[in-house]
C-alpha cells in the first residue's frame, strides 16, 4: 500500500511538472579563442542559477557542438565550461536564448594574472575528470573534521569506521595539497583535520605515477581525494587533545599538533591507552583485521596497552621544483590473553577433533621512518629518491595444550607447550629513480631499489606430548626441550628500466627490463638441554637468486577507449646451499607474464573494463627445502627439490556508472582466477598423529576462484541507498594421506547501506548484510561446514539543545551452527555516548561514554581451510564506562588581501 501511494503521489507531481512548465534544448558550440579550432570532448556543465546544483553534464562532440534537451522553463541556469589547459567560463541562460551560439574559450597564459575577478563560485564542479566540492557551500557543525564535512558532500558516503566510498568505487588515499600526510591512510587525515581549514575537495582517479610521467594512460587508477587548505587556513598552528578515564582502569589519551606555513607542513601526535586504540588513524580494535601485532597495529585477540608517536614535515621549494616529505612512527604494545579453538579435521580416515588451549603475552616495540625527495633538473627530467628503515623488538611467552580425539572421542594424543622468544629486526630501503622526456613524445626511465635486513632471535621451546593406545590409554612419551637462536641477512638489489614512443597519436609501445639479484643467508639453529646442537631442528643455508625480465607492450588510447596488450619473460636461476645436510640445489625456471585489458568509456562517468592476466608462479625457496628449524613435536616439513611451476589465468570484468547529479551510481565486478598444475600441500596424518607436509605439483588439477559484486546507490528521500549483491566460492585440491581432495567452497550473500544526514539534526549510518557459507570435501562428503550468517552495523548521531550530542553505534553478528560447529553464535556489540559542547566555537567537548553496553563482546572468529575446520574464541575488551573531554585549538595569522 506504501508503495502504490508512493506512485500516485510521483505522478501526479510529473502531472502537474508537465503543466506548469514547457521544455526547451540548450545547444552551441565549444571553441578557441585564438584558432578557432574547436573543442573535441570539452566539458559542459549545467547548473541551477539559485543554489549552483548540478543538473547534468555533457561533452562536446567532434564538431565542438552540445545539447542539453528538455530542460524546462520554469528554472534559470548556469553553464560552466571546462577543457584542459584553458580558463573555465561561466555562462547565465534561460528559456528566452536557448541557443547561444559559439563558446569560445581563452588559454590559461593569455589571462592576466593581475586581474582578480571575485564572483560566487559553484558548489559542486566537474573539471575533465575530476569533481571540485567548494567545502564553503555546504553546512556543518562548528569545529568539525573534514569526516564530517565529506558527509554533507553529494556522491561521498562514509561508514562507521570512517571508510570512504565516492561515486561507487572505495577511496585508497586522502591527500593534503597533493601530499600524503603521515600515511596512506584515509582516516588519519579526515579525523584530525578540521573542515574549516578546507577550501576544496577534489575527488578523482588517480593515475600511477609511470603514466602521469609518461603520458601514456594504462588504465591504472585508484579513487583519491586532495584536500585544498585555503590560503588564510595555511599559515598557522591547530590540533586537538582528547582524554578520558574509565572503570576497571580503562584510560585513553591523545593528542595532535599541526604547524602549516605555505607549502611548509609539519605535525607531531602522540597516543596511549587500553582501549584498542593504537594511534590516530583508523588503526583501531573495529578496523584492523591483519594479525600484525609486530607492525604496531592491534587485533582485536587479547587486552591491550599501547602507546604511539609520530612526526610528519614536508616542504617544497623552487616553485615546486623541490620537495621532501618525511615522516617517522615509534610503537610501544603490549598484549596478552588467552584464546582457545576448536576444530575438525576430515581425513580419508576420519574425523580429527581439536581442542586447543593457549595462554600469550606480546610486547613489542617498533620504529619506523621514511623520507621523498625530489628534485625537477629541468621541465625534462626528474629524480627522485627514497629511504625507508624499520627497527623492530619482539618479546613473546606462551603456553597452552592441545588435545586430539578421533571421530568415536577416544583420545588420540594430547600435547602441552611453553615458547619464549626474543626477536629483533632491522629493515632498510634506498630507491633512486630518474625520468626523462626526450623529444617526439619518448621517455625513459630508470629505477634503482634496494633493501638490506638482518634479524636475530634467541629463545625456548619446550613441549611434551602423550600418545595413546586402542584402549585409550597413555601408550608413550615424547618430550622435546630446545634452546633456539636465529641470525638472519638478506639483500634484494633490484634494477627496472622503461623505455616508451609514440607510433601514432593514439599507439604507444612500452619497452621494459627489470633485473634483479636477492641473497640471503639463514642461520637458525637448535639446541639441546646439554648444548649439543640438534641438526632435525637447524638450518643453516645461503641463497642466491638472479633474474632477468624483459618485455614489450602497445598501448592504444583514445578520450573513450584504451587497449593495452603486452607479454614478459623472465629467466630465473636459483642457488641454494644448505651446509648442515650438505645439499647444494641450482634450478633454473623461464616464466611468462602475458597481460591484456580494455577501458572503454561509453560516457563520462560511465566505464567498462576487461582484463586478462597471465602469472608464471615460480615455486618459494622454503617450498623446494623447507626449513628444518621450521619442524616440531608433531610437525615435519619435507623437502621436494623437484618442485616446478604453476600458471595462473586471472579474467576480470567491471562497469562502473555515475551521475553525480542525481546521486545514483551503478557498478558490477567480478573476476575467476584459473591456477593449473597448482602447487599444493601434500599431507600425512600418521597413526600416531603426527603430520607429515611436502609440496608438490598436483599436476591434471586446476583450483579455480571466483567472485563478483553488483551494486545499485541511490539518493531516496534524503538517505543514499545502496543495495548490493556478493558472491564468491571456488574448487581447491589438496593431498590428504595419498588422496585427492575436492574442496568446494562459496558464499553468496546481500547487503543494504542506508547514509543519512542534516546538520544539527541528526548522522545515520546502516550496514546490513546476510548470506549463506557452504564447505564441502570430497573426502568427507557427509561433514559438511553450511550455515546462514546476518551482520548489521547501524550508527546514529542525534544533536539536541543546541550544543548537546548523543551518539550509538551496534555491531550485531549472528552464525548458524553446522555439522563442524554445533552451537549458534550470536554476539551484540553496543556502544553509545553523550556529550556537550563549551567554549566558542564549540571547541571543548566533555562525554560520558559505555564500550559493550551489553557485556557481549566475546572474541570469535570461524576459519575453514581445504579440510580443517576451526573455531576461535579468545579474550578481547569488554564492557566499560568513560568520562573524557576532547580541546580543539586554532590560531591562524591573518593574510593581507
Amino acid at each position: 500500500m506504501p508503495g502504490r501511494c508512493l506512485l500516485i503521489y510521483m505522478s501526479i507531481l510529473f502531472i502537474s511538472a508537465q503543466v506548469m512548465g514547457q521544455s526547451y534544448d540548450i545547444r552551441g558550440v565549444l571553441r578557441d579563442s585564438g584558432l578557432h579550432r574547436l573543442l573535441y570532448n570539452g566539458s559542459v556543465i549545467l547548473l541551477h542559477a539559485k543554489d549552483s546544483f548540478i543538473v547534468a553534464d555533457t561533452r562536446a562532440d567532434q564538431d565542438g557542438r552540445f545539447i542539453f534537451k528538455g530542460v524546462t522553463d520554469t528554472s534559470k541556469y548556469l553553464l560552466y565550461f571546462s577543457y584542459p589547459g584553458y580558463a573555465g567560463y561561466w555562462y547565465r541562460v534561460d528559456a528566452s536564448h536557448p541557443d547561444i551560439g559559439t563558446v569560445n574559450l581563452f588559454k590559461k597564459e593569455r589571462l592576466l594574472k593581475e586581474i582578480i575577478v571575485k564572483a560566487k563560485v559553484a558548489s559542486i564542479r566537474i573539471i575533465g575528470d575530476t569533481t571540485e566540492y567548494v567545502a564553503d557551500s555546504f553546512k556543518i557543525q562548528p569545529n568539525a573534521n573534514v569526516e564530517d564535512l565529506l558527509r554533507q558532500l553529494p556522491g561521498l558516503q562514509i561508514d562507521q569506521f570512517g571508510n570512504i566510498t565516492a561515486q561507487g568505487p572505495k577511496v585508497k588515499k586522502v591527500l593534503v595539497d597533493g601530499e600524503e600526510f603521515f600515511s596512506d591512510d584515509p582516516t588519519l587525515v579526515t579525523r584530525n583535520l578540521r573542515a574549516d581549514m578546507i577550501d576544496k575537495v577534489q575527488v578523482y582517479d588517480k593515475r600511477s605515477d609511470a603514466a602521469v610521467f609518461t603520458g601514456v594512460d594504462d588504465g591504472v587508477k585508484d579513487k583519491t581525494i586532495n584536500l585544498k587548505i585555503k590560503e588564510d587556513k595555511n599559515h598557522g598552528i591547530f590540533g586537538k587533545t582528547d582524554a578520558g578515564a574509565g572503570t576497571d582502569e580503562h584510560y585513553d589519551v591523545q593528542g595532535m599538533f599541526n604547524a602549516f606555513n605555505k607549502k611548509r607542513k609539519m605535525a607531531l601526535f602522540a597516543t596511549t591507552g587500553n582501549i584498542g586504540r593504537t594511534g590516530l588513524g583508523s588503526a583501531d580494535k573495529q578496523k584492523i583485521g591483519s594479525g600484525d601485532n609486530d607492525k604496531g597495529t592491534y587485533t582485536g585477540k587479547g587486552l591491550p596497552t599501547a602507546t604511539s608517536m609520530g612526526a610528519h614535515y614536508d616542504n617544497a621549494w623552487n616553485d615546486n621544483g623541490t620537495s621532501f616529505n618525511g615522516n617517522y612512527t615509534y610503537n610501544l604494545m603490549n598484549v596478552n590473553g588467552e584464546d582457545r579453538i576448536i576444530s575438525q579435521n576430515n581425513l580419508p580416515t576420519g574425523l580429527i577433533l581439536g581442542n586447543t588451549y593457549n595462554k600469550f603475552d606480546n610486547n613489542s616495540i617498533r620504529h619506523a621512518g621514511n623520507g621523498k625527495y625530489v628534485y625537477r633538473i629541468d621541465s625534462t627530467a626528474t629524480l627522485t629518491s627514497y629511504v625507508n628503515g624499520v627497527v623492530m623488538a619482539l618479546t613473546s611467552n606462551s603456553e597452552g595444550s592441545n588435545t586430539n580425539l578421533k571421530e568415536d572421542s577416544s583420545f588420540f594424543y594430547d600435547n602441552r607447550t611453553r615458547n619464549h622468544n626474543d626477536y629483533h629486526s632491522q629493515s632498510y630501503t634506498a630507491n633512486v629513480s630518474l625520468e626523462k622526456r626526450l623529444k617526439a613524445g619518448r621517455t625513459v626511465s630508470v629505477y634503482f631499489d634496494n633493501n638490506f635486513s638482518n634479524d636475530r632471535a634467541s629463545g625456548e621451546n619446550y613441549s611434551i606430548s602423550t600418545f595413546y593406545g586402542d584402549n585409550n590409554l597413555p601408550d608413550s612419551t615424547a618430550i622435546l626441550d630446545l634452546k633456539r637462536s636465529m641470525n638472519d641477512d638478506w639483500r634484494i638489489n633490484t634494477l627496472k628500466a622503461y623505455f616508451t614512443s609514440p607510433l601514432s597519436k593514439h599507439l604507444h609501445i612500452v619497452f621494459d627490463y627489470e633485473g634483479s639479484n636477492s641473497y640471503s643467508n639463514d642461520d637458525k639453529r637448535s639446541l639441546d638441554p646439554d648444548k649439543n646442537e640438534n641438526t632435525s631442528f637447524s638450518t643453516k643455508r645461503t641463497s642466491d637468486v638472479w633474474s632477468h625480465q624483459a618485455g614489450v607492450a602497445l598501448n592504444f588510447s583514445t578520450a573513450q577507449l584504451i587497449i593495452k596488450a603486452g607479454n614478459n619473460v623472465q629467466a630465473m636461476r636459483m642457488n641454494i646451499t644448505e651446509e648442515l645436510e650438505h645439499i647444494h640445489l641450482k634450478r633454473q625456471f623461464l616464466n611468462w607474464h602475458p597481460n591484456a585489458s580494455m577501458q572503454y568509456t561509453v560516457k563520462p562517468y560511465n566505464v567498462i573494463n576487461v582484463s586478462y592476466v597471465g602469472n608464471s608462479t615460480t615455486p618459494e625457496k622454503t617450498q623446494l627445502l623447507p626449513m628444518a628449524y621450521n619442524n616440531s613435536q608433531l610437525v615435519t616439513w619435507l623437502k621436494n627439490p623437484g618442485l616446478n611451476n604453476s600458471f595462473t589465468h586471472i579474467i576480470g570484468v567491471g562497469y562502473n556508472s555515475s551521475k553525480v547529479s542525481t546521486n545514483t551510481y551503478t557498478g558490477i565486478s567480478g573476476n575467476i582466477t584459473l591456477n593449473s598444475r597448482p602447487i599444493v600441500q601434500d599431507l600425512y596424518v600418521t597413526s600416531a598423529g603426527e603430520y607429515i607436509y611436502q609440496y608438490v605439483n598436483l599436476s591434471g588439477y586446476t583450483n579455480s576462484n571466483y567472485n563478483g559484486t553488483a551494486y545499485f546507490s541511490k539518493k531516496i528521500m534524503n538517505v543514499q541507498t545502496v543495495f548490493a549483491l556478493f558472491g564468491d566460492g571456488g574448487t581447491a585440491y589438496s593431498l590428504i594421506n595419498d588422496r585427492v581432495n575436492k574442496l568446494r567452497f562459496s558464499s553468496y550473500s546481500a547487503g543494504i547501506e542506508l547514509f543519512g544526514s542534516k546538520v544539527k539534526v541528526y548522522s545515520m549510518y546502516l550496514m546490513g548484510r546476510a548470506g549463506y557459507t557452504m564447505n564441502q570435501s570430497s573426502l568427507q562428503p557427509d561433514s559438511k561446514n553450511d550455515y546462514w550468517f546476518v551482520e548489521a552495523k547501524p550508527t546514529l548521531d542525534i544533536y539536541f539543545m543546541k550544543r548537546f550530542q548523543l551518539h550509538t553505534d551496534v555491531n550485531y553478528l549472528w552464525q548458524e551452527k553446522s555439522q563442524a560447529f554445533s552451537d549458534n553464535f550470536s554476539r551484540v556489540i553496543w556502544n553509545a555516548w553523550i556529550g556537550r559542547t563549551f567554549l566558542k566555537n564549540d571547541q571543548l567537548t566533555v562525554k560520558i561514554s559505555c564500550n559493550d553496553i551489553l557485556n557481549e563482546n566475546n572474541g570469535y572468529s570461524r576459519t575453514a581451510t581445504n579440510t580443517f575446520f576451526s573455531e576461535e574464541r579468545y579474550t578481547t575488551i569488554q564492557r566499560y564506562f568513560m568520562i573524557g573531554a576532547t580541546w580543539s585549538f586554532t590560531r591562524f595569522k591573518t593574510i593581507a588581501q
